[in-house]
C-alpha cells in the first residue's frame, strides 16, 4: 500500500504543554489529544493497523471539555461524567426525525419530551447532557422494517442483551459532522430523497478522509456505543468504566427514569482515501466476558455468572419468540439469544449469559499492553486502560468506491485480517460470535458480512456504502397492506411487530 504522509497539525496555544506521545508498531505514533487521525499513514500490516484504531479511540474519547485548547479534568478521570468528543456529535435519532423533515442544527442538544421529564421527576435543564437511551438492540435499525427498537439478530426475533446487575444495555449510533453535512446537504434523512439520488444515478459515497488538501479532513465517522445502566454508581467498581448520565424507558413499562450507565462497548468506523471501504475497529471492557471454556477467575464479570441459574418466567403469548408460548426459560448456555422480546407489558430483561468465543487477537493484545502502560503513565487510574481492542477490519487493497449505484452486495477485497477469522463484540454480536447467514449462506461473522448488505431506504437494494444508518429515513408512501387471507406464513411474521420501546425524543 503507498504510505501517505501525515499533514502539518494545527499550532497548540503556547502556553499549553506538548500532550504526551509514544512509538506503536512500525511507523505509528500515538499522541494524546483530541486530533483524530484522518486516514492511514504507512499501514501495511495488523499492528499498525491496531495503533491507528488507539489514536482513534483516545482522540474520541478526550474530555469534550478539553478540545480546542481547553481545559479539562483529565484523560478518563474515574466518576467523570461529563462528555468526551464522540459524544457530541449527532445521534441518529436526532438526524433521521420520523416526519423526514431537516434535522436540527449541529450541536443542538437531543431532548427529551415533556411526558418523559416529568416521569423521570427531571426539568430541561436538569435533563441537558443526559444520554437518551431508548434502543434495545444494536441490530434495531438494520433487521426492523419498523423501525422496532427492540427487534434484533436473528431476524425477527429477540436479541437484546440483560447483564448481570439485572438491568438492561442500551445502544445508540452516532455520526460526526463531515457525515451530518453530507446527509444534510443531500437531503438524505429522507428517504425520497435517497431514492432520488439514485434514480438520477449518483451513488452514496460516504465523505473521506484525506492527509492532503493541508490541513486535511477527517472524513465520516460513526460510532455505536454500548452501554450498561449501573444500580450502585459509588460502588469502588465503576471507577474502572467511562460513565455518563441517562433518561432510559424501562423495558417493561415503558416510563422513563433517570439512570447512570456505563460504557461496555464501542464500534468506530472511518471511511477515508486508502480505505474508502472503511477502516473497522471494535472495543469494550475488560469485565465484559470469559473467553468460552477457560477459568472465569473472580472477576464479577458484567454479562457472566459462574453459579448462572436457569430463569423461567411467565409472559404473554405476544411477548414470546414464537408469538405462542406463556412461559419461557432463559437459561445458561452462553450466548443464547433470549426467547421473548421487551417491551410494554412484557417481562424485564434477566441476565444473559455470556462468553467470549473468539479469543483477542495476538497483534491487538500486545498493542493493549502498550497502550494501557502508557495511558497509565501519563494519566494514572484513567478508566480507559481498562478498555481493551478486539479487532481492527480493513483492506490490503481496498476496493474503489462505486461512481454509480449499484446494488448490494458491496465488494471487499483483501480484507486484513483474512475472511475467514471472525471479529465479534461480546456487547453487540453476542449471539453470532462465530458464524453469521445475511442472506449468502453461513460465513465467519465479522463488520463486512454484515454491512456490504446496507442499502438506501426502501426496497431498491441500492447500496449505502456500507451504512445502516439511512434505513432510518421516512419519506417513503406506506407498503400496500396484503389482504389477511391472502398472507403467507413468511408475510404474516414480516408484517406482525412485537411489542417495541418507546421513542422519546422531542
Amino acid at each position: 500500500m503507498e504510505a501517505i504522509q501525515p499533514q502539518a497539525k494545527a499550532a497548540r496555544p503556547a502556553a499549553a504543554r506538548a500532550p504526551p506521545q509514544f512509538d506503536c508498531g512500525n511507523w505509528q505514533t500515538i499522541r494524546f489529544g483530541p486530533d483524530i487521525p484522518p486516514d492511514f499513514s504507512q499501514v501495511s500490516v495488523q499492528i499498525d493497523a491496531d495503533c491507528f484504531a488507539w489514536q482513534q479511540f483516545i482522540a474520541l474519547n478526550w474530555p469534550a471539555a478539553g478540545m480546542d485548547g481547553g481545559t479539562a479534568e483529565g484523560f478518563g478521570t474515574p466518576g467523570d461524567l461529563a462528555a468526551v468528543q464522540w459524544q457530541t456529535y449527532m445521534s441518529t435519532g436526532q438526524l433521521f426525525p420520523p416526519d423526514a423533515g431537516p434535522p436540527p442544527p449541529w450541536g443542538t442538544q437531543p431532548e427529551v419530551t415533556d411526558a418523559c421529564l416529568a416521569e423521570a421527576g427531571l426539568t430541561q435543564a436538569q435533563a441537558k447532557g443526559r444520554l437518551p437511551l431508548m434502543v434495545a438492540s444494536k441490530f434495531a435499525e438494520q433487521f426492523d422494517p419498523g423501525k422496532s427498537s427492540a427487534q434484533a439478530y436473528p431476524r425477527g426475533a429477540p436479541a437484546w442483551l440483560g447483564a448481570q446487575n439485572g438491568t438492561n444495555v442500551w445502544y445508540d449510533v452516532k455520526v460526526n459532522l463531515p457525515e451530518y453535512q453530507y446527509i444534510v446537504d443531500a437531503g438524505l434523512y429522507n428517504a425520497a430523497n435517497q431514492v432520488a439520488m439514485a434514480d438520477a444515478g449518483v451513488p452514496l459515497v460516504l465523505p473521506q478522509g484525506a492527509f492532503q488538501p493541508s490541513p486535511g479532513t477527517v472524513g465520516a465517522i460513526e460510532l455505536k456505543a454500548a452501554w450498561m445502566e449501573v444500580t450502585s454508581p459509588a460502588d469502588a467498581r465503576w471507577n474502572t468504566y467511562k460513565l455518563a448520565a441517562a433518561v432510559v424507558v424501562d423495558p417493561s413499562t415503558q416510563k422513563c427514569r433517570q439512570a447512570t450507565v456505563a460504557l461496555v462497548g464501542l464500534h468506530i468506523i472511518h471511511a477515508t482515501q486508502s480505505q474508502p471501504t472503511l477502516i473497522w475497529s471494535t472495543f469494550e471492557h475488560v469485565a465484559n466476558a470469559p473467553l468460552d471454556g477457560a477459568d472465569a477467575g473472580t472477576t464479577a464479570w458484567n454479562f457472566y455468572n459462574p453459579q448462572c441459574q436457569p430463569r423461567t418466567l411467565q409472559l404473554p403469548p405476544t411477548c414470546a419468540a414464537d408469538g405462542k408460548a406463556t412461559q419461557v426459560t432463559v437459561g445458561c448456555t452462553p450466548n443464547t439469544a433470549p426467547p421473548y422480546y421487551i417491551g410494554e407489558g412484557c417481562p424485564a430483561p434477566v441476565p444473559v449469559q455470556v462468553t467470549r468465543m473468539n479469543p483477542i487477537d495476538q497483534n491487538a493484545q500486545s498493542v493493549n499492553q502498550l497502550v494501557h502502560q502508557n495511558i497509565g503513565t501519563s494519566y494514572p487510574g484513567s478508566v480507559w486502560q481498562n478498555y481493551i481492542l478486539v479487532n481492527v477490519l480493513w483492506s490490503s487493497k481496498a476496493s474503489p468506491s462505486p461512481t454509480k449505484p449499484v446494488q448490494v452486495p458491496l465488494p471487499f477485497a483483501a480484507p486484513m485480517p483474512s475472511s475467514t477469522i471472525p471479529i465479534a463484540n461480546t456487547t453487540m454480536e453476542t449471539y453470532i460470535q462465530q458464524t453469521a447467514d445475511f442472506g449468502q449462506g453461513q460465513q465467519a461473522s465479522n463488520c463486512i458480512v454484515c454491512h456490504k448488505n446496507a442499502a438506501i431506504a426502501g426496497n431498491s437494494r441500492i447500496a449505502s456504502d456500507f451504512s445502516f444508518v439511512f434505513t432510518l429515513a421516512s419519506g417513503l408512501p406506506p407498503s400496500p397492506v396484503l389482504k389477511a387471507g391472502k398472507l403467507t406464513v413468511k408475510q404474516k411474521a414480516a408484517v406482525a411487530h412485537p411489542p417495541t420501546m418507546r421513542r422519546i425524543l422531542r
